[in-house]
């Protein structure tokens, strides 16, 4: 009898944290960057050798700190610890950034403040500019326009490697001026600091 008391108490726990973990609200949840990293690209590769979020590059092409913050929250506005990072992710809002496999997720499970981190470098290829960075929990995108940053790849085709393919495309933008999904480094334009990020993610693939 004892056993059977104990066996639905632990089911009841144990559904009780699955109901918490599954009612976060996007109203009162929390995501933040920096003012001064927005429109900061960050250089991503499909194997995860990119840049960290800490070593995005503003339009001037300078170091800015680009970490993403994000504060879960259930309906009564207070924070869920615990929160699982595979079930929070980033996209872009019209499908640049082609991630690998969980190339995308948060870089962590939510601390007892409810917070969760995008520092660490992604896994992933393709091209965001133009686009807003949108935060999915549990597939639910936070509300708001969504963040103003951008992610260059050397996988210019987004197919999530790093080939010849795009070693014509790369070779066909060398020596071009403004806004280009070639220029890693956000100078403004495609030239020999860009070969070098370029020539860094020549054959990585997705994990």
């Amino acid at each position: 009898m004892l056993r059977s008391i104990l066996l639905i108490l632990l089911i009841c726990t144990a559904s009780s944290q699955l109901a918490g973990a599954e009612m976060w609200d996007p109203s009162t949840s929390i995501v933040s960057i920096d003012p001064s990293a927005e429109g900061a690209v960050i250089h991503v590769v499909p194997d995860g050798s990119g840049s960290w979020f800490t070593e995005a590059l503003d339009q001037f092409g300078n170091p800015v700190d680009a970490t993403i913050t994000l504060t879960v929250n259930d309906l009564s506005g207070d924070p869920i610890q615990g929160y699982p990072a595979e079930d929070i992710w980033l996209e872009t809002s019209e499908g640049g950034l082609i991630a690998c496999i969980a190339g995308a997720i948060a870089d962590r499970d939510t601390d007892n403040a409810g917070q969760t981190v995008w520092q660490e470098p992604l896994l992933a290829g393709g091209c965001s500019a133009g686009e807003m960075v949108d935060i999915y929990v549990s597939g639910t995108p936070m509300l708001g326009p969504g963040l103003p940053l951008v992610f260059k790849s050397p996988d210019l085709s987004g197919d999530r490697i790093v080939n010849l393919t795009d070693v014509v495309a790369f070779t066909e933008a060398l020596g071009g001026i403004g806004e280009s999904c070639a220029d890693f480094n956000n100078d403004g334009s495609v030239g020999l600091a860009d070969v070098v990020r370029f020539t860094w993610g020549l054959g990585t693939v997705c994990p």
